[in-house]
């Protein structure tokens, strides 16, 4: 069904009809458009700048041509700048752009990238087009409108619409009423509407799982609301309930050192931006995600948090950059993260990349070194676990979460179960991963339980491979003990910035699957 969308998609894009469809020009002559935006921008170097070419598009092949170009952000960037000659180059670049009549089929014009253009065309052009020329005033209104036209049939062409992203919708909101289509206008309410019902869970949790996204989206729908009130509509009450449960779910999302937990291509690259969107309300309470049903649960006991994945993937879309991590679990204790997963480049790295989605990237159970989900690098996933299900518990000295998975059902014949048990004071965990084989036993079937660590952390095996030293940056230590059990220390990747990976080790539980209930128990304890 997918492709058949693709297919037509396609077909319409190639017409003369829709050619002649996006070039029927408006009448109105654009005056810009407020700048809704709240994140403030930082100034980069003049030098930066002004090595952008004015003829920048049509000297360089497409294909070298870095995406982020194709955006228009550097008008944010030159507006900020300010001077004659940066003002001067923005109009030749915009004008550049468009002569290189870009193939409508090609990335430039995926729907984001539409999107993002008509937001920094529209907002910057009291910066760019206010002192213009009538001539060139009239050229980017009917680039713009162009865009409008575009962006708005394309959308329609995706089997889960509602779940395209959110700033495609706000980019033709903010538009929509200035090129006078109050259907479009109204239709486009009802359609934002629908897609916070769609792309955001119960729990409040962005339905990527994906803590930028998450902030993102937020972003974005503070930003629509502006645009509603700039536009006296007033109709729509529970955005602001929307905003409010998504971030205080966001200002959950940090571990004792303030790092992002790593979870679903989540790093640290953005992690300013993260923080602003979640300290915009600052006397909003912080939700507990202790007793979630989807997506991250987190326990915070002392000076001790912990982030366990329980995610339920259910749309390619937004799952795109989902990660085969499904009981996986990150912590940190007293301003120092322990136990993590290996994170994931901002920048597409080729293959390189693939590795960091893989569940052996992850800090959880996997069998035969295989992924508990099948990924897809185009379509997020072609496999995921059909039944994910877990429940929460709290007594007086401990909490415990308990989580199993299918992942590996068809394969393997086999069902997993984790068990986390927190106590109170931060300083014990107690883990229990569970084998389940559903039939015969195949005893050349093997498992591996992964605790990825920090780079910092200096490791030790002793007790006869029984057991794992760890000495942290601040001059503690906890150990990681599993009895009966034989463990050792691999080589590891640590990308949590996003840019540079840096080599970290792991602590590998290992041995064969040789019972119909296999069970692996172990502790996580500080040395006191």
């Amino acid at each position: 069904m997918i492709m058949l969308y693709k297919i037509i998609k396609y077909l319409v894009i190639k017409s003369f009809l829709y050619k002649i469809y996006l070039l029927i020009r408006t009448k109105k002559e654009f005056e810009g458009i407020q700048n809704f935006n709240i994140v403030p921008t930082k100034k980069k170097s003049l030098n930066s700048l002004l090595k952008i070419n004015e003829d920048y598009f049509s000297s360089n092949p497409e294909n070298k041509i870095p995406i982020e170009m194709h955006s228009f952000d550097w008008l944010n960037d030159f507006k900020k700048t300010g001077g004659i000659n940066l003002l001067k180059k923005s109009r030749h670049l915009i004008l550049d752009w468009k002569n290189c009549d870009f193939n409508l089929s090609s990335n430039v014009w995926n729907e984001l990238l539409i999107a993002k253009r008509i937001i920094n065309l529209s907002t910057n052009f009291d910066y760019y087009g206010t002192t213009a020329s009538k001539e060139f005033k009239t050229i980017v209104t009917n680039l713009i409108f162009f865009h409008y036209k575009n962006l708005l049939f394309l959308k329609n062409f995706y089997l889960e619409k509602h779940d395209i992203d959110l700033e495609v919708s706000k980019a033709l909101l903010l538009t929509s009423s200035f090129f006078g289509k109050k259907k479009d206008f109204f239709k486009l309410i009802n359609f934002i509407k629908k897609q916070t019902i769609h792309q955001i869970n119960k729990d409040g949790f962005h339905k990527s799982i994906n803590i930028f996204e998450q902030a993102k989206f937020i972003n974005n729908l503070i930003e629509i609301k502006n645009i509603l009130l700039f536009n006296k509509y007033n109709n729509w009450s529970g955005i602001d309930n929307i905003i409010e449960e998504m971030t205080s779910v966001l200002k959950n999302f940090f571990h004792k050192d303030q790092s992002l937990p790593l979870f679903n291509a989540t790093n640290n690259k953005q992690i300013d931006y993260v923080r602003y969107i979640a300290n915009l309300q600052k006397d909003l309470k912080v939700k507990k995600l202790f007793e979630i049903k989807d997506g991250i649960a987190v326990v915070e006991a002392s000076t001790t948090k912990i982030f366990f994945d329980v995610t339920k993937p259910n749309s390619k879309l937004l799952n795109k950059r989902m990660h085969s991590g499904t009981l996986s679990f990150e912590m940190s204790h007293d301003n120092e993260k322990i136990i993590t997963n290996c994170g994931s480049p901002e920048k597409y790295l080729g293959k390189n990349q693939v590795y960091f989605r893989y569940s052996a990237a992850h800090s959880t159970l996997t069998i035969n070194n295989t992924n508990i989900s099948e990924l897809s690098e185009k379509n997020g996933y072609r496999r995921i676990p059909k039944n994910i299900k877990n429940s929460s518990e709290e007594k007086k000295d401990f909490y415990k979460i308990t989580a199993s998975h299918d992942g590996y059902k068809n394969n393997y014949g086999v069902l997993i179960r984790r068990t986390l048990k927190i106590n109170k004071d931060g300083l014990l965990i107690l883990g229990s991963d569970e084998i389940l084989n559903l039939k015969k036993v195949n005893k050349n079937n093997t498992f591996e339980i992964r605790f990825h660590l920090m780079p910092e952390i200096i490791s030790a095996l002793t007790n006869n491979d029984e057991q794992v030293i760890l000495k942290l940056k601040n001059g503690m230590a906890w150990y990681l003990r599993s009895e009966n059990n034989k463990l050792r220390i691999d080589e590891s990747l640590y990308m949590g910035s996003g840019s540079h990976p840096l080599a970290s080790s792991q602590i590998v539980i290992y041995g064969s699957i040789s019972k119909l209930k296999n069970i692996v128990n172990w502790e996580l304890k500080k040395v006191t």
